[in-house]
């Protein structure tokens, strides 16, 4: 069964983003460096706050403190 994934979260900057379903459990990892998935992804997103800290939990390594971890919802 595949599950789709409904949020996008861009950690530091597009280069790694993680996509989690419905249920905000991790369903993978995007590492690239020409943005172009990412940016595919982002033309069906809007900008949403991130909906539980489980989401950020599911991060390793965790995001560095010094950048903003944006969240968008997939549509």
């Amino acid at each position: 069964m595949n599950t789709p994934p409904k949020f996008l979260v861009l950690l530091n900057d597009t280069s790694r983003a993680l996509l989690f379903d419905g249920d905000q459990k991790l369903l993978g990892e995007v590492i690239e460096e020409d943005g172009f998935i990412v940016d595919s992804l982002l033309r069906a997103a809007s900008e949403s706050p991130c909906p539980g800290d489980c989401i950020l939990r599911a991060v390793v390594p965790p995001p560095s403190p010094d950048h903003r971890v944006r969240c968008f919802e997939l549509h």
